[in-house]
């Protein structure tokens, strides 16, 4: 699939008042998604739990998650991200796209809606 960019908005459910937005690579490859821990902490959400996740060398780092909710357009959901550290890009990941109800689309290079499969 061909790379592109896509806009989100990003907000703590309990202060809903305070939203970061990003522009990030759409990643489908990526189960989650990745946005850097400190506009995360901007936003005071506190981290879940600690995981494990296989980079593309071949190691396992440990990061962060955190619950948040997200937009793309008028598309929202509750989603669950990874705390990006230091020089970790920030992605856009298949949970989050289908947590929304959308999809990546490689020829027009944005996200759209779509039907989900229900099985």
């Amino acid at each position: 699939m061909g790379s592109f960019s896509a806009k989100l908005r990003v907000w703590n459910a309990s202060s809903p008042d305070k939203v970061e937005e990003l522009e990030a690579m759409v990643d489908t490859g990526a189960a989650f998604s990745w946005m850097h821990r400190d506009r995360l902490e901007r936003l005071g959400v506190e981290k879940l739990r600690r995981l494990g996740f296989r980079a593309i060398d071949g190691s396992v780092i440990e990061r962060d998650t955190a619950a948040v909710w997200v937009a793309s357009n008028e598309f929202k959901a509750p989603d669950i991200i990874v705390m990006a550290e230091g020089t970790d890009m920030e992605v856009i990941g298949v949970h989050t796209i289908e947590g929304l109800g959308l999809a990546a689309d490689p020829v027009q290079k944005e996200l759209i809606p779509t039907v989900m499969p229900a099985l």
